[in-house]
């Protein structure tokens, strides 16, 4: 009988080692005793602000002076992101951080993950001064990719990618990929394929099927499961390709699959389907520990196609849907609440994959936030976060964080928000918290001058880390 060290040897060393690279790495170091059960952390950010009716449920005063704690068993959530319900375990709901020196207006660019005013967008991306948090957090939980970075582009759904929200540090922006079926090419376009050839990459594992089963022979029953789960990942985003796959074998292709598979999502609620499906996929099989998927580029632009034909700008000032009979505020809440939904779906993903003695979605964390803190002009005075997952005991949940705030009726529709005083902690403060959670513990995570000696800056904050 063929030794199971010297069995994944061989597999990895064949075809079957360019799709199951993560997987025989993990299996590899089990039998060495290396093994370390893997950290993985989601930053999900949209734009047009976090409105406080949307994060806090009604009956909870958003006044205060003090430091509150408040358990969630009882809380009903909000419409918009009461899919995170059946997770309200996992669940931080975090009210009351500010921006220090960020003043997030229609967007807050390379500000919303780095805590320092950044410019926006490809024409200003030189004015990227600092490493952003997601980018710290891939340094910290290395991947085949070290981070995974999805756009999705209201304005200009062809737009394939741009400089937008992360940064490796100064003057080193991160492109941001926005064509879903671009961003499949980059993960999987060197398994078994060339020229990107998508019916290759199908029929791999079929190639690769005989191999599969005699290293399935060799697993126990929690690393059968964990290969069929990989399986299925892989097969998830082949399943995106099907039609070309029927036409190539029907000989209606030539030598290769075309470039770009067809029908491609367009509008802004299938792109952000096609973004979350690739997203989970590359957590499950391994590829990348670190994802961030921007839904809106950390600016105002264009149209939420599929969801409303109203400009994204209109409807932060919630001017009328007239076509729908609806106000701006109404359809900002159907996209929060879509996008809280494939978060919710990426998590059930998550739950179901075996991993040591729980699941992936024990040892994950997805940071759920706007671009534009609590609304458009928000000037950052109050920044929601909602957070779930606590990294395997890490991060402390179950619970809503309130900073002092000051509630006030905002606009035309006298609906309620918050703004926070100066001395309270700073979204700095939360990021430097995520960066002790994973292993990276910092005096502070981008401060200057001042700000590096002020408590209220550094973090971390003792309400959320365990």
């Amino acid at each position: 009988m063929i030794p199971r060290r010297t069995l994944l040897q061989r597999f990895s060393a064949g075809a079957g080692g360019l799709v199951f690279a993560p997987f025989l790495q993990r299996l590899d170091a089990q039998e060495r005793g290396t093994y370390r059960t893997p950290k993985r952390v989601v930053f999900v950010l949209f734009g047009n602000g976090f409105h406080e009716w949307a994060s806090v449920p009604e009956d909870i005063s958003l006044n205060g002076s003090d430091v509150r704690e408040l358990p969630l068993d009882s809380v009903q959530l909000p419409h918009d992101i009461e899919p995170f319900t059946p997770f309200k375990d996992r669940l931080a709901i975090v009210q009351g951080l500010r921006s220090g020196v960020v003043q997030p207006d229609h967007g807050a660019g390379f500000a919303a993950l780095t805590g320092m005013n950044n410019g926006v967008g490809d024409a200003q991306h030189r004015n990227v001064i600092a490493e952003s948090i997601d980018a710290a957090v891939a340094r910290k939980l290395p991947g085949i990719f070290p981070l995974l970075n999805l756009g999705i582009d209201p304005g200009k759904p062809e737009t394939k990618a741009i400089l937008c929200s992360s940064a490796w540090g100064p003057g080193r922006p991160i492109a941001t990929q926005c064509r879903p079926e671009l961003a499949y090419e980059s993960l999987f376009g060197s398994v078994g394929a060339k020229q990107n050839d998508f019916a290759a990459r199908k029929n791999l594992l079929d190639f690769i099927s005989d191999d599969i089963k005699v290293l399935e022979s060799h697993l126990t029953g929690l690393e059968k499961a964990q290969l069929q789960y990989h399986l299925e990942a892989m097969e998830s985003l082949s399943r995106r390709d099907a039609q070309l796959a029927v036409m190539y074998d029907k000989g209606l292709l030539a030598k290769s699959a075309p470039k770009l598979p067809s029908p491609y999502p367009v509008t802004m609620k299938d792109t952000l389907a096609a973004q979350f499906d690739i997203a989970g996929s590359a957590l499950v099989t391994g590829l990348t520990s670190v994802v961030t998927i921007t839904s809106e580029l950390c600016r105002v632009r264009g149209m939420y196609t599929g969801f409303s034909n109203v400009g994204t700008h209109a409807l932060g000032h919630n001017n009328q849907d007239t076509q729908q009979g609806v106000p701006g505020w109404e359809i900002l809440s159907r996209v929060r609440r879509n996008i809280a939904e494939q978060t919710a779906g990426l998590l059930k993903k998550l739950q179901e994959v075996p991993e040591g003695s729980g699941t992936m979605l024990d040892n994950t964390l997805v940071v759920f936030t706007s671009d534009s803190a609590n609304r458009q002009h928000s000037h950052g005075k109050n920044w929601p976060f909602v957070l779930l997952g606590n990294l395997g005991g890490r991060l402390r949940t179950n619970r809503m964080v309130l900073y002092p705030m000051r509630e006030f009726e905002y606009g035309r529709s006298a609906r309620r928000a918050a703004a926070a005083p100066a001395e309270n902690p700073t979204i700095n403060a939360l990021y430097n918290t995520i960066l002790h959670a994973v292993g990276d513990p910092r005096e502070h995570f981008n401060l200057v001058g001042a700000n590096k000696e002020n408590p209220a800056h550094r973090g971390p904050l003792p309400e959320l880390l365990a």
